[in-house]
């Protein structure tokens, strides 16, 4: 995770932050912040060496889960170029490329996706 995040930072209201464990060792985390008409997905990691067990997949649909809980119906994220599996897994859960929002800028290294569920 970047150093920008801190427990305080995943603490506010409107964000949800999830882990999947195994006999309580993180494996996988992300997270969702709120905002008035979408959620960012944020902070979506695998450990390297459990990547192609489908955390990746779980995660992002548990998050789904629970934007659409609380009466969420867009789902916005920004990705590097270089995240291939990450931008392959969000294609294949029918996330389209989409322009920059909120406080993103358009940036050659950075891809925004978004589904409306």
């Amino acid at each position: 995770m970047p150093p920008s995040v801190t427990i305080d930072s995943l603490q506010r209201p409107h964000v949800t932050f999830m882990t999947a464990r195994v006999d309580g060792t993180p494996l996988a985390c992300g997270a969702g912040v709120g905002y008035d008409d979408y959620v960012e997905l944020k902070y979506m990691y695998v450990l390297p060496a459990c990547r192609g067990m489908g955390l990746g997949k779980q995660m992002l649909e548990a998050l789904e889960n629970e934007v659409r809980r609380s009466g969420g119906r867009m789902v916005r994220l920004e990705t590097g170029t270089a995240q291939t599996e990450s931008i392959e897994l969000y294609e294949r859960a029918g996330y389209r490329r989409c322009p920059p929002f909120g406080e993103h800028r358009a940036n050659a290294a950075s891809i925004f996706m978004e589904k409306s569920l």
